[in-house]
């Protein structure tokens, strides 16, 4: 009996290995399951079905907005994966349900970043969520990118072990804005400022803004200085 359980158990851990790694080589290697590809200055993207014309306008918007970065590198080259829906874009994202709107993965030695149900015609994503479901997916696109561009400036240690508020609020600086409007997050920080939670990455793009936009500080700056967050937060909620 005790032979069977210790031959169960060895093979249980055996088969949850072998489905880590093949998951690991599908997320490193996901062009293989998709049938379309297009390759447009720096950015390659993969789909199910054939992309119209449109798509150039979005992958324009989305370069524009990366070349508007510091710390844009074009040695950096994305691979797009339009999944095609919210069910597919779970299974790449690694949670039941795909309530974001695009994922990279820069603890992998990928620039692979996958994408929730996409309207390109609309440059839009959407997700599972009774609110605030939208945003365009040019700035999707270059939030992500900008991910992989934190990564190659300042290597992968560093990349894991930087604040949240930094890398987040960055990425959506390049993007543009926030999921929320100005509106709806400055409303959210205002009733809540304890409790960040329904408007987290609002508060990390309007933190970044202020520095760079208000203060004057580099891209260099941001990530290599060090902040008294909670001071920040205070003078970034009392100028709204």
């Amino acid at each position: 009996m005790r032979a069977a359980y210790r031959f169960s158990s060895r093979s249980l851990r055996h088969a949850l290995l072998l489905a880590t790694l093949g998951y690991l080589l599908m997320l490193s290697f996901p062009q293989v399951l998709f049938a379309h590809e297009i390759s447009y200055r720096t950015l390659t993207v993969y789909s199910r079905q054939p992309l119209d014309k449109e798509i150039y306008a979005v992958l324009d918007k989305a370069e524009a907005r990366l070349a508007a970065s510091e710390i844009h590198d074009e040695a950096v080259r994305p691979r797009i994966v339009l999944t095609g829906g919210f069910r597919s874009y779970a299974l790449w994202s690694l949670y039941v349900g795909g309530n974001s709107f695009g994922k990279s993965y820069p603890l992998l030695p990928t620039n692979n970043i996958f994408i929730n149900k996409s309207e390109p015609a609309r440059d839009a994503v959407l997700r599972r969520a009774a609110a605030h479901g939208e945003r365009s997916l040019s700035g999707v696109i270059a939030h992500e990118t900008t991910h992989l561009l934190i990564r190659r400036k300042f290597g992968y240690w560093r990349n894991l072990a930087m604040p949240a508020w930094k890398k987040e609020g960055y990425a959506e600086y390049v993007a543009g804005g926030s999921t929320l409007s100005y509106d709806d997050g400055v409303r959210m920080w205002k009733a809540s400022p304890s409790d960040a939670s329904g408007y987290r990455y609002f508060k990390y793009y309007m933190l970044v803004k202020y520095l760079i936009d208000h203060d004057r500080v580099s891209a260099e700056e941001l990530f290599n200085r060090d902040f008294d967050v909670r001071f920040l937060e205070q003078r970034v909620l009392a100028s709204l």
